[in-house]
């Protein structure tokens, strides 16, 4: 037989006593009636299961529980197919294993066996004394025979528990139908317990209330029997009174401050009748004196300014400026008045006729843009500032398409441009 020496060092170190040169026993060494105790007591049907197939024994699912528990028996008298068995047990009761390594004699041995009987570790503590090498045989037997004997215990108690439970089974419906009556009956005297409570609480609430109306009708007669209810009555009117004066008061001041406030509405609104008045007038005279202007330059083929804007002639030195949109009937007006101060006069109609392409041409010919808002279109002055910023070309942007305007703006580029 091929020994794995591995194996064997692990189970010298693992079932090694605290005394120096003494070693547990082998499952396979016990005698054959321990086995079926410890077979019993110390492995579950799951267990036995799993180290029988390992040891390639039938479990099949046919086999009942008594068949399991022969057939594996059986495998724990040998020592390979039994040693994984073994180690499993050392494994599972490895603490009360150690616990049990102290004990030096079989008395000691003894009173940890009656401490762990009594704390309900019997599994552990049987493993722990069948496999001490200090267990006397006596112990031995003695320990079998309890465990033997709990056995019996158990079988007969589970009979009686199995006696017990079928009878209880039996009570149950029974238990069953009288809770669920019990607790009908609860839940009516409680439905009936909560009505009394909601009817003494709705006539606590109304004598309540009658206590509240009885104690304020008796301090009213009170207030009556001592005349103190008519002085009360009679301070409270003088109070009212008081209070409605002040208000009449207040309302007189307001009248007041409306009518002197639609007195000063009315002086407002005949000022801005007269304003716009003269306004009108203005523009009227304004108009004529564009108009008067106009046919002394149609007539004489020459311009001086006289008014507030040009006080004198100017020279534009030869300066070359673009008008841009305007009225094409004052051209003729605007050129006569440029050439006349010496400069360069080009006309552009926004893009009415002409093509809006050619003002980039006409700004890298000219030096300043004038170009009236009131007599062109947005997208027409949008353009012209674009290509001014892109050119650094001086545009001015005049309020109306007037000679008073055109005059204005150029002068005022002669006074920039400081060629006056």
């Amino acid at each position: 037989m091929c020994i794995n020496l591995k194996s064997l060092t692990t189970d010298i170190t693992s079932f090694t006593n605290t005394h120096p040169g003494t070693r547990r026993k082998k499952i396979w060494q016990l005698e054959r009636r321990f086995h079926c105790g410890i077979a019993g007591t110390c492995f579950t049907l799951n267990e036995m299961h799993r180290f029988c197939r390992k040891a390639q024994i039938n479990t099949k699912k046919s086999i009942n529980d008594y068949e399991l528990h022969i057939n594996f028996v059986t495998m724990l008298g040998d020592a390979q197919a039994a040693r994984p068995a073994a180690k499993f047990l050392d494994r599972k009761y490895k603490e009360t294993i150690q616990c049990f390594n102290q004990a030096n004699d079989s008395e000691h041995l003894q009173r940890l066996w009656n401490k762990a009987v009594s704390q309900g570790e019997v599994a552990a503590a049987f493993w722990s004394v069948l496999t001490h090498p200090q267990a006397s045989e006596t112990l031995l037997f003695e320990v079998y025979g309890e465990v033997h004997m709990l056995s019996h215990l158990s079988g007969s108690s589970v009979r009686i528990d199995m006696q017990a439970l079928t009878q209880l089974r039996q009570r149950l419906p029974r238990l069953k139908k009288e809770v669920t009556q019990s607790r009908m009956a609860l839940l009516n005297r409680t439905r009936q317990k909560d009505e009394m409570i909601e009817a003494l609480n709705k006539r606590l609430n109304k004598v309540l209330q009658s206590e509240k109306q009885l104690l304020e009708a008796k301090a009213k007669i009170t207030l009556l029997e001592n005349g103190d209810m008519i002085r009360h009555l009679r301070s409270q009117v003088e109070a009212y009174a008081c209070k409605l004066n002040s208000a009449n008061i207040r309302a007189d001041r307001a009248e007041e401050n409306a009518a002197k406030q639609k007195r000063f509405a009315e002086i407002a609104h005949t000022k801005n009748i007269h304003i716009e008045s003269q306004l009108l007038m203005r523009s009227a005279e304004q108009s004529a004196l564009e108009i008067a202007l106009e046919n002394t330059l149609s007539i004489q083929q020459g311009f001086y300014g006289k008014s507030d804007v040009c006080q004198k002639k100017i020279d534009l030195d030869g300066h070359s400026i673009l008008y841009v949109g305007g009225r094409n009937r004052l051209c003729a007006h605007f050129r006569m008045l440029v050439e006349q101060q010496n400069g360069h006069f080009i006309h552009h109609d926004g893009g009415r006729e002409e093509s809006p392409q050619r003002l980039g041409a006409l700004l890298s010919q000219v030096d300043a843009v004038l170009c009236p808002i009131d007599c062109i279109s947005h997208e027409a002055v949008h353009r012209i500032k674009r290509e001014c910023k892109r050119y650094g070309k001086y545009l001015m942007l005049l309020s109306q398409s007037s000679l008073s305007a055109f005059t204005k703006g150029v002068h005022e580029y002669s006074r920039v441009s400081s060629v006056a």
